[in-house]
Order: C-alpha cells, then structure tokens, then sequence
C-alpha cells in the first residue's frame, strides 16, 4: 500500500454469485461507496464499543475445533524459475503431515500492494513472501524458507534422488519420463520444474511430495533465505510423509485464475486444523507506506485475511477504526484491535458482502 493514489481494483475472494470480473469489480466499488465513506467516525450506523487501546499486545493464534490444535505451518519458496514454486508445509499437533502448493500464475491478494500473481510473490524478500502466501491460504506461517532451484536440486542429489508420481509424460532431452512414479535426479527435477506446463501445479505438488517423502537432507547452506535457519529445516523434517495438494482455483472473466471459495478453506482447515479466516478489509488512513503488510502481519496469526487493501479517502486519520459489519462479527472486531494493540472498535449494521472487519489504520499504530 503506498502512500499515493488508490491501487487499481483487486481480485475479490471467490464467490459461487461471481459471474466475471466486471460484476465482482462493481460490486467492490458500490460496497467501498457505500459502507466505507471514511471521515473519523462519520459512518452511518456506526457505534463505538470500546476504548483506545494502548500498547500492542500479544496476539494468541485461534484454535481451531476439535481435540487436535492447529499444524506447525511453514512458508516455502523455490526461486529461479518463471514458475513460482510456492507452497506450505506443516506438521505437529498431533495432525498428519501435510503441503498445499500455490499453482503457479494464479493471481491473489498481496496485503498492502493489492493484485499480484504468484510470480510477483516469489520476487519479494522473504518475510514479505510469508505474509502473501500466509493470506492466500487463510493461515498464519510460523516460519519461512527461500531456496533457489539449484539448491534445491542439490538437496534432491543429497538424498539419492527422489521418487516423483508424475501427472503425465515429461519429454526431457530425447528421453520420456513417467507417467507414474519414476525416480528423478535433481538436475531432471530442476528441468520438469523449470517447463511451462498446463499441469505445473500438478507437477510441483507432486514433486514437493516426492522431496518430502522421507526427512530431506537440507542443510543451512541450502537456504538463501529464513527468518529462522533451524526451525525452518526442522519443519521441513517433521513434514516428512507429507501429501501434497494444490490450491483448488477457478477462473475468473477468462483472464485470472484465483483460488476457489469455500472450497480453499475447507482443504486448509482440514489439513491443518486451522479455523476459517475472518474477511478483512485494510485501508490506510495514515498515509505510511507499507502499512498494510505491516497490519497483516498482525492479524493474520490471529485468524483473519485481507481481502482487500487500498487508501482510505484521506491520511488524516489520528486514531485506528477497526469496524465490525454487523454485531455478529463483533468479537472479531475485538480480536483484531487485541493483535494491533491500538485503536477503537466501532460497529456498522450497513450489510457487506466483501469483509467481515474493517480497519482503517490511523497514526496511532506503528508497524
């Protein structure tokens, strides 16, 4: 989120009533027009429930139902390809160890720059990497990881190869390799993931799975990035036995290709054990540039997701709004002022059908 101008309009998470990229555009544009008229606490049907918060607080990770507590998660990208070869990982909890990969050219919502594919994605630094992916699963990543495709193609050769259960025929030299599971070297693993392909996201999930199949060799050295060096090895040890799934997508005008609702949710939360992330909007009223990752980086461990983020109608803003769409979300509305540690929680009975919270973020927070 930069400090001029608006972003051009997002990909609005998926809806069975989408009909095409036009319609979901409008109706962004008539809800921000209608519920989001920003001017301190002008909105109408707004009612303030609580004080300003002081200093920030600790944001305890919702549990999700059920005996098992959520999976261990990390964030992983495989750089040094025009296939974006993200995905995450995550074990512990009593839960089996399991991956969802981000299909590659798939366009989703970046909190604080709006629009981006998965491309876009694996080029930013690694922290910023971890936010993205993090809200396009709808769970909080614990830890992050950055390889290059030679690495790992070397952790590949370290371990004597992989077993990889190929979608289809993969043509490499004079040479045909699968269907089926077939042994691969980390130099033909390096040539199946850098091949444009209408199966890329099948081909990188199974190769993630093959890579996974039992603790891979991956040593410090084969990290370019992590936020930190042996708890992301550990994770990718402790995933060991894991299945690997993409991200269920679907087309949007014919143009983008974006992750398919409820149906995302579902698969995460039962691998996981993670609960369904609260729809949040994030506006900048503070003029900051890179709030909006900044506050993401606050919420999501909480339970939410950015569905949207853009500039309020001025930077002005003294105080945080964080705005619950009706009383129901209330509580939510709560949980996001706990994770920031600053601002009012104030509620609106004006019905949205793009975000459950809202949050314009003001000069009392810092990033």
């Amino acid at each position: 989120m930069s400090s001029g101008g608006a972003e051009g309009p997002p990909v609005q998470p998926s809806r069975a009533e989408r009909t095409g990229a036009a319609n979901r555009r409008r109706r962004i544009e008539a809800i921000v027009a209608v519920v989001l008229v920003i001017g301190g606490l002008a909105f109408a049907g707004i009612q303030l429930t609580g004080d300003r918060g002081g200093g920030p607080s600790p944001t305890p990770s919702p549990s999700a139902s059920g005996a098992e507590a959520p999976s261990s998660m990390l964030a992983l990208s495989i750089t040094g390809t025009s296939n974006a070869l993200l995905a995450v990982v995550g074990s512990g909890g009593g839960r089996v160890p399991a991956a969802v990969v981000t299909p590659p050219g798939m366009t989703v919502i970046v909190p604080g720059q709006g629009d981006a594919t998965t491309q876009a994605v694996q080029t930013l630094p690694g922290a910023s990497m971890r936010v993205a992916v993090s809200n396009v699963v709808g769970a909080w990543s614990a830890h992050y990881a950055v390889m290059t495709l030679g690495g790992f193609a070397q952790t590949v050769d370290r371990a004597g190869g992989i077993t990889v259960d190929l979608p289809d025929i993969f043509i490499l030299g004079a040479q045909a390799l699968g269907p089926g599971p077939t042994h691969l070297t980390g130099a033909q693993v390096g040539s199946l993931l850098r091949q444009r392909s209408d199966d890329a996201a099948a081909r990188w999930a199974a190769v993630l799975q093959g890579f996974l199949a039992v603790p891979p060799p991956v040593q410090p050295g084969d990290l370019t990035e992590a936020d930190d060096v042996a708890a992301a090895i550990a994770a990718l040890s402790s995933a060991a036995g894991a299945a690997a799934q993409a991200v269920p997508t679907e087309e949007v005008g014919g143009t983008a290709t974006i992750a398919a609702e409820p149906a995302l949710d579902q698969l995460v939360g039962g691998l996981f054990g993670t609960p369904v992330p609260v729809r949040t909007l994030i506006q900048n009223g503070n003029g900051e540039p890179g709030i909006g990752e900044a506050v993401a980086t606050r919420i999501l461990p909480a339970g939410f997701r950015v569905v949207l983020s853009q500039n309020a109608t001025s930077f002005d803003h003294a105080t945080t709004q964080i705005i619950a769409i009706g009383t129901a979300h209330l509580p939510e509305a709560q949980r996001a002022k706990a994770a920031l540690g600053v601002g009012t929680v104030a509620v609106t009975q004006v019905p949205s059908g793009l975000a459950d919270v809202t949050i314009v973020v003001g000069r009392d927070f810092r990033g």
